[in-house]
């Protein structure tokens, strides 16, 4: 797993004014911002937290995984997207997510 995770950094390193770092130097976190704002965090090598809209998650009618790891009692339907990824043909999908995380920190910071 660990390699799709350092393939889909690379990815994401990609994109301009993406940034994927700690949380805090000794708060073993991961998160991607965009320019300077959170987009989404790793709950370990294979799951992402992705912060879209409410209108998106409903339009698109996304859910979380299933089989998540991370905030288990959260319900369907928020601003926030739990996704895993555990092949490589998974990560254009995780791409696709951030970018329109991207785009709704463009909205409301306009």
């Amino acid at each position: 797993m660990m390699k799709l995770c350092k393939k889909l950094i690379a990815k994401l390193r990609e994109i301009p004014d993406v940034d994927v770092h700690l949380w805090k130097p000794d708060y073993p976190l991961v998160v991607i911002d965009y320019k300077g704002q959170e987009i989404a965090h790793f709950h370990g090598n294979n799951e992402l937290d992705i912060r879209l809209s409410k209108d998106i998650v409903k339009r698109d009618e996304l859910t979380h995984a299933v089989d998540r790891v991370g905030h288990l009692s959260r319900k369907n339907g928020g601003r926030w997207l739990i996704v895993r990824f555990t092949r490589e043909p998974h990560l254009e999908q995780i791409v696709r997510f951030l970018e329109m995380a991207i785009e709704v920190r463009v909205r409301e910071s306009a």
